[in-house]
């Protein structure tokens, strides 16, 4: 019994510790920030696919394109670029009709990322490098924000979000009639984030050697964004 007696005390320790950190009165707000940057890199998503009555030739024709295009771009004497090669499928090349299905060969894709980190310099280069191959592709273009450049940001913004907790908590103990507050606790895990924008092309590249026309890209900025709680304590008036 009186080891049950000395147990029990221990036991309500910790909830009364919570309940006393309960009863403290906060102002509790989210602070935000944003900031309009200009993207300084440009991801090419390149689209592979490859049709064949054998693995071994879709595979292979599969692999000569991807070849050529990293040798296309090489060729133009850029260096500052990233080439990534990832989600390679073979598959059964399944032909529906009717409500039926007939198995014609194999089919293989493959996607190619290429990140462009000299956007002013060799974007051009490297697209028209792609579109001057004979191959049977697809692609897609987007400016981006390097984590390099982001990171630059990165104190800026957080120092603005708390700004505006901090401003936001203002006023709402002024209208309350609260006479002075202070941080009681901090909650960041967000980090900075950015709104991707896809590229406005003004003029499309052409493949006829007598009207070619380089593509023109108008990129907008791009905003980066942070978050950051903040609970605010004060005094309740007696």
């Amino acid at each position: 019994m009186k080891k049950l007696l000395f147990m029990l005390p221990v036991m309500m320790l910790p909830f009364l510790g919570f309940t006393q950190q309960q009863q403290i009165p906060t102002i509790e707000v989210d602070g935000a920030s944003e900031i309009e940057v200009m993207p300084d890199e440009a991801m090419i998503q390149i689209n592979l696919r490859e049709l064949g009555m054998k693995v071994s030739d879709v595979t292979n024709a599969l692999n000569k394109k991807t070849k050529a295009i990293q040798d296309a771009i090489k060729k133009t004497g850029v260096s500052d670029y990233d080439f990534v090669v990832d989600n390679y499928y073979v598959n059964i090349n399944r032909i529906y009709t009717k409500g039926t299905s007939k198995d014609s060969g194999y089919v293989a894709s493959q996607n190619v990322k290429v990140r462009v980190k000299n956007i002013d310099k060799d974007l051009v280069k490297v697209l028209e490098s792609i579109s001057s191959k004979d191959i049977d592709l697809s692609y897609s273009m987007n400016f981006g924000i390097s984590e390099a450049k982001k990171k630059v940001h990165q104190e800026k913004l957080l120092e603005l979000a708390l700004e505006d907790a901090r401003r936001k908590a203002d006023v709402i103990a002024k209208t309350l009639g609260i006479q002075k507050i202070q941080v009681h606790k901090v909650n960041y895990s967000s980090g900075v984030s950015f709104q991707p924008y896809e590229p406005r092309m003004e003029a499309m590249m052409m493949k006829s050697a007598d009207a070619r026309v380089e593509p023109t890209f108008s990129p907008e900025a791009q905003k980066l964004t942070d978050r950051v709680s903040v609970s605010f304590a004060f005094m309740k008036e007696s």
